[in-house]
């Protein structure tokens, strides 16, 4: 039976620290993603101004400096699309309370937990997953703010 509890503590540290290191990577995709969009728009922005000063001899930089001030454009939308930003800051919450979950483990109960403070523990993971999937949703089910919304008052004119 120690064995058995053994090995249910050890698969347990095991899984934390899997999903913690997941969601550091992952966060960091997601920052750097949000940030390769934001040099990248910046980039084209200053190029298409440059092809724009060049284009007043030449037709053919016209066409392009539209072609490229076009992506500034793409990486805006691309940036209110994929949710980048929130994305950042749901990883980094969601690895700081796994986090503490597992220092609760390793210091709280010196990773010799009993069965029932494992299962306690093994609550809280699932109770914070819940808690983080519903967060997720709420935040993918919002409309982008790019685009806003339009209000009607009390009096039933639109502001």
């Amino acid at each position: 039976m120690d064995d058995l509890l053994q090995d249910a503590r050890d698969a347990f540290v095991r899984k934390l620290d899997k999903e913690i290191s997941s969601h550091g990577w992952r966060r960091s995709f997601d920052a750097g993603l949000y940030q390769f969009l934001v040099i990248g728009s910046a980039t084209a922005g200053f190029a298409a101004l440059a092809l724009g000063l060049l284009a007043q001899g030449d037709r053919s930089y016209s066409f392009w400096a539209g072609a490229v001030g076009a992506l500034t454009s793409v990486a805006t939308i691309l940036s209110q699309q994929l949710h980048c930003v929130k994305a950042v800051n749901w990883h980094a919450r969601m690895r700081a309370e796994l986090d503490l979950i597992r220092d609760k483990f390793l210091f709280k109960h010196n990773s010799v937990p009993n069965e029932a403070q494992l299962a306690e523990l093994v609550g809280e993971v699932a109770e914070l997953k819940l808690r983080m999937l519903e967060a997720w949703e709420r935040i993918t089910s919002l409309e982008p703010s790019a685009f806003g919304r339009i209000k009607k008052t009390s009096e039933g004119s639109l502001g």
